[in-house]
């Protein structure tokens, strides 16, 4: 059974590892930004476990742009053994759950633009393309930004 709780700074190890494993070096986050992160107060991170491994997880930021209040989705990791059980989607209702109880308006992430799975993943839950930025990725792959309002 898959419980979700908050990140804590002991998850920093385990965080980071799985992190590393889910992406490219270069696009994974460094150990230094994770740290940084889970120090934030702007930073809501969950984390879903299952008989105490960790499975997944998520970490968004409390952003202000143009007037409003939103959430910026830094990074979601699913554990490749956990794939496929619906583990991502929770992690995605509970952080927007949590953004709009918190008054957000929008929701945003970016997304490769050669990961089709993880567009149409986005795009099930609800998020649109709303731009696109060359180069962000490595300096060579574009990035999709999406969006989901939630107002």
């Amino acid at each position: 059974m898959i419980h979700l709780r908050p990140a804590t700074k002991a998850d920093l190890p385990a965080l980071f590892s799985l992190d590393q494993i889910c992406f490219a070096a270069g696009i994974a986050y460094s150990l230094r930004e994770f740290r940084a992160l889970l120090r934030s107060p702007r930073t809501l991170a969950i984390v879903a476990e299952e008989d105490g491994k960790l499975a997944a997880f998520v970490i968004a930021l409390f952003v202000r742009s143009q007037g409003e209040d939103g959430g910026h989705i830094i990074t979601i990791d699913v554990d490749r053994d956990f794939r496929r059980r619906g583990i991502g989607r929770l992690l995605m209702e509970q952080i927007e759950t949590k953004f709009r109880t918190a008054g957000a308006q929008w929701l945003r992430l970016e997304v490769a633009e050669n990961n089709p799975e993880a567009q149409s993943f986005y795009a099930k839950l609800g998020f649109q393309a709303v731009g696109r930025i060359e180069g962000y990725y490595q300096g060579a792959v574009a990035a999709l930004l999406m969006e989901k309002p939630l107002a």
